[in-house]
C-alpha cells in the first residue's frame, strides 16, 4: 500500500532534472569588516598649529604650510603616530631648521642628530668602546642611535643619502616596529626597548654626488616631503626683493626638466647676502653671490643677476689694492 508521504516523494524525483544532481558551489562567506581600517575623512580639519618656535642656535622658525597643515604640526603629530619622515630638496631650504623646531626646541621632545657621510661606520651610529687615557680602561660610548632610544626621541639622520645602505640596514627592523634595539658590539648590553617616542626623522639632498637611498630605506617612511624656499619670508626677514626675485627665476628653471641649469640660491644663500650687503655693501654681496654658484652653473648665474644689478661679477682677489 502506497502512503502518501511516498506518493509526495516520487513525485518530487520525477520533478528533477540532471542539473539537480550536479555539484553546487559552496556559499560564500559571509562579508565581514577587515580588521584595523580607519574611517576616511575626505574633509579632515587642519592639525591645530604649533606657533613659532626657537631652535637650539636660538634662531626662531617661521612655520610654513604642507597641504592644509602646518609643518610643525604635522611633524609631531607624525611622532605622535610614530611615523617615520623623510624631508628632501635642496641645501639651504631650511629641512633641518624644520626638524630642530618641531622636536629640539623648549616644547618638543627633543632630537637626537648624526650627520650623514660616505664615511659614517655602524659604529658612529650605534656607539663603540673607548679608552680613557688615564686608567686605560675601555668603556662603552653611546652613539646617537643608541641614545635616542634610551631617551625615547626622535633620531635625526641628517645627509642620510650620503651614508652607505649596509649601515642604514640596522634600522631596518626598528622601523618596522620591532620592539627592541639589539647591540651586537657589546654583548653586555640587554636588549633596549624601543617606546612609543622614537621615530627617524631624515633630510637629504637627493641630486647631491654620490646620495644613495634604497628602496628598501625609502618605503619605510610614512612622509615623503619636498622642502623649498619660502620667498615670501625671505622678503620679511629683510632680504632685498632684488635678490630673492632673482632667485626665485632660478629656481623654477632649476626644477624644469628641460633646464641644464642645477643650481639657484635658496633661503640660506639669500640670508648670507642680506648680512653681507649689510656689512660690505650690495655689489660685494652680488658678487658674493655669484662665485657661490657652481661653476658649471657660474655664467648663467651671473647673466640672471646682471638683468637686476646691472654690474655684477663673480667676486674674486686680483691685483694689489690701491694700485
Amino acid at each position: 500500500m502506497t502512503t502518501p508521504a511516498a506518493t509526495q516523494a516520487a513525485q518530487m524525483l520525477a520533478n528533477l532534472t540532471a542539473e539537480d544532481f550536479l555539484p553546487q558551489p559552496a556559499a560564500p562567506p559571509p562579508a565581514t569588516a577587515p580588521r584595523f581600517r580607519r574611517p576616511v575623512q575626505a574633509n579632515r580639519p587642519a592639525l591645530p598649529p604649533i606657533g613659532e618656535r626657537m631652535r637650539p642656535c636660538g634662531e626662531i622658525y617661521k612655520p610654513r604650510h604642507i597641504g592644509p597643515h602646518e609643518d610643525l604640526a604635522l611633524l609631531r603629530a607624525a611622532h605622535r603616530h610614530r611615523q617615520h619622515v623623510l624631508l628632501y630638496g635642496p641645501p639651504g631650504t631650511g629641512k633641518t631648521a624644520m626638524i630642530e623646531a618641531a622636536y629640539a626646541s623648549d616644547d618638543g621632545p627633543g632630537l637626537e642628530t648624526v650627520i650623514g657621510s660616505a664615511d659614517l661606520t655602524e659604529a658612529d651610529l650605534v656607539g663603540t668602546f673607548v679608552q680613557d687615557p688615564t686608567t686605560r680602561a675601555f668603556s662603552w660610548a653611546p652613539g646617537p642611535l643608541h641614545r635616542s632610544v634610551l631617551r625615547n626621541v626622535p633620531l635625526l639622520i641628517d645627509e642620510i643619502a650620503l651614508i652607505e645602505p649596509r649601515v642604514l640596514a640596522i634600522l631596518y627592523p626598528l622601523m618596522d616596529g620591532r620592539g627592541e634595539l639589539r647591540i651586537t658590539a657589546n654583548p653586555q648590553l640587554p636588549p633596549l626597548p624601543v617606546r612609543s617616542g622614537w621615530m627617524v626623522v631624515a633630510a637629504c639632498n637627493p641630486d647631491v654626488p654620490g646620495a644613495q637611498l634604497s628602496e628598501a630605506l625609502k618605503s619605510r617612511f610614512a612622509h615623503h616631503l619636498l622642502v623649498g624656499t619660502d620667498w615670501q619670508l625671505a622678503r620679511e626677514l629683510g632680504v632685498p626683493d632684488k635678490a630673492v626675485t632673482v632667485a626665485q627665476n632660478l629656481d623654477g628653471r632649476r626644477e624644469r626638466e628641460d633646464d641644464t641649469l642645477s643650481w639657484a640660491p635658496q633661503l640660506r644663500e639669500l640670508l648670507t647676502f642680506r648680512d653681507l650687503a649689510a656689512l660690505y655693501g650690495e655689489a660685494y654681496a652680488v658678487a658674493a653671490l655669484a662665485a657661490a654658484a657652481p661653476e658649471h652653473d657660474r655664467a648663467e648665474v651671473v647673466a640672471a643677476l646682471r638683468r637686476h644689478f646691472t654690474k655684477a661679477s663673480v667676486a674674486r682677489v686680483e691685483g694689489r689694492y690701491g694700485v
